[in-house]
């Protein structure tokens, strides 16, 4: 072997070890490189950086590397971002019953769309009592959901005080139902309840509104959209201060601020208007 060949061997074998370098910014790169799988799975799992675990999942597509992350990796947060891109339902309903992690049990309900297989879980005892009782709730909620969003639909009945009363009642009523409602925001059905409650105004609804603005940071065209059209018809001036308040999730500036172009109020142009780091409240009040 000549000297060239063995330069240009030397340099494959760093390149396939750059996904170990000490340095995450050459892991990210190394990673973002990277055409074997299992070399992907490996760091998404194991590594100590969230950038370049994070990272690694984000090339994933095979539900089955997807499962192996969601089971075997040392973080929860790689596991949680395993578990949202994956779409079988039955791998989903599977990785219940290995889990513990309210959080990744939550986030599995919350990717099961086939209301069947929620009913199954509820009804088969190789599950947990605590995830079966879930089932049960999640199923209940899901289909309350389903029959608010039909009515919510209906106009001008959707706005009415028994709408809202209604929906909010189901729940436990008040700020415990509003809670409960916030809990399915990856649900467009959920979004338009909170969009129900949110006219109502009040507590309440300002807890709604804080519920809408997050789901703005949602990675789902479809619920940003459908998030944004139940705030940017919002006038009650509190409720604007509460869209407002937002601007101090760096992750909500952008979408809250076309939010407030759309509602076009002079408070929520005085949002906008406002200097950088200053917003201006519906009330009047400068914050910094």
């Amino acid at each position: 072997m000549n000297v060239m060949e063995k330069s240009k061997s030397s340099k494959r074998f760093r390149d396939k070890k750059d996904h170990e370098h000490p340095n995450p910014n050459v892991r990210i790169n190394a990673v973002e490189k990277l055409e074997d799988p299992e070399i992907v799975l490996k760091v998404a799992c194991s590594d100590d950086s969230a950038r370049v675990r994070l990272t690694a999942v984000s090339r994933l597509t095979n539900d089955l590397h997807l499962e192996r992350v969601a089971r075997d990796g040392e973080f929860l947060d790689v596991r949680l971002v395993a578990v949202e891109r994956m779409f079988s339902q039955r791998i989903l309903a599977d990785l219940l019953k290995s889990r513990d992690n309210l959080e990744l049990i939550g986030m599995c309900f919350s990717r099961i769309t086939d209301r069947r297989i929620i009913e199954s879980i509820a009804e088969d005892t190789a599950y947990s009592a605590a995830v079966r009782r879930m089932a049960i709730e999640y199923y209940a909620d899901e289909s309350f959901l389903e029959d608010a969003a039909k009515e919510a639909d209906k106009e001008p009945e959707r706005k009415s005080e028994e709408a809202v009363e209604a929906i909010v009642d189901v729940y436990g009523g008040g700020l415990r139902g509003v809670r409960a409602i916030g809990r399915f925001k990856r649900s467009e059905k959920a979004l338009k309840a909170l969009g129900t409650i949110a006219q109502k105004g009040g507590e309440t609804g300002g807890l709604a509104v804080e519920y809408l603005c997050s789901a703005l940071a949602s990675a789902n065209p479809k619920l940003v959209e459908c998030a944004a059209d139940e705030i940017a018809v919002l006038r009650d001036p509190d409720l604007i201060d509460c869209i407002i308040r937002s601007l101090d999730n760096e992750n909500l500036r952008q979408p809250i601020r076309e939010v407030l172009k759309r509602i076009d109020t002079p408070e929520a142009r005085a949002a906008i208007g406002a200097g950088p780091g200053a917003k201006q409240t519906a009330n009047g009040r400068n914050t910094r």
